[in-house]
């Protein structure tokens, strides 16, 4: 996870340098006919089924890439899709200090947004959106259980494809920098349906969980 936000900085720092060298550009403001790429951080909770079953959940953080169109001056319609993981180490001790065991808990999801927002320009450059969408993600959860030392044992499992279908809605920002490229910013609610299953049983469940994105856009 630590990479992947490593690789994001350097490449929003990039398009930045490259921007700032390129000199003014004068761009119009964004209305009908105009597009909207969005490439940036993004982060949820997913919903995942583990052996019992039994529902879990695990904040994720990844990438995100989205594709929006202005139907009118103020409405876009497009969608986004993201790839987000997770990593939790959880150590535990003996009474006397010394290490007991080590549980770490990896997740996957890929996730789905179809939806529109409505803009509300504040001059040329900067404009606030919101709006509702469509919501779609699948994924796993993995569990290693370590004895120490580890000769004594341990365990690891790997939970089944949990789905989660909903609804979400988010307010943002949009915010140019220069020409054609914007910072952008959106908080968000995902109202979902989550289920999976394994051998021992099926679970299904409602869930309302907090989603956002950040990064850069680039407009055409």
């Amino acid at each position: 996870m630590s990479r992947l936000l490593a690789v994001a900085a350097r490449t929003s720092l990039a398009v930045c340098l490259t921007a700032s060298l390129a000199g003014p550009v004068q761009a119009e403001r964004l209305g009908k006919g105009r597009s909207l790429v969005l490439v940036g951080i993004s982060g949820h909770t997913g919903q995942f089924v583990v052996p019992g079953p039994f529902n879990t959940s695990a904040g994720e953080v990844g990438g995100q890439a989205a594709y929006y169109h202005f139907m009118s001056d103020q409405w876009t319609l497009g969608g986004s899709v993201a790839y987000l993981v997770s990593k939790t180490t959880r150590d535990e001790n003996n009474p006397n200090g010394s290490p007991l065991a080590t549980d770490k808990f990896d997740s996957r999801s890929f996730a789905v947004s179809v939806g529109g927002d409505r803009y509300a320009f504040i001059g040329d450059d900067v404009a606030i959106y919101a709006g509702p969408g469509v919501f779609y993600a699948r994924g796993r959860l993995k569990d290693e259980f370590t004895v120490h030392p580890p000769a004594v044992g341990g365990a690891s499992f790997e939970g089944p494809n949990t789905t989660e279908v909903g609804g979400d809605g988010h307010v943002g920002m949009y915010a140019r920098l220069q020409g054609h490229t914007a910072l952008y910013g959106h908080v968000g609610l995902v109202l979902s349906r989550a289920s999976g299953e394994d051998p021992t049983g099926k679970v299904s469940w409602w869930s309302s969980t907090p989603e956002g994105s950040f990064g850069l856009a680039f407009d055409f």
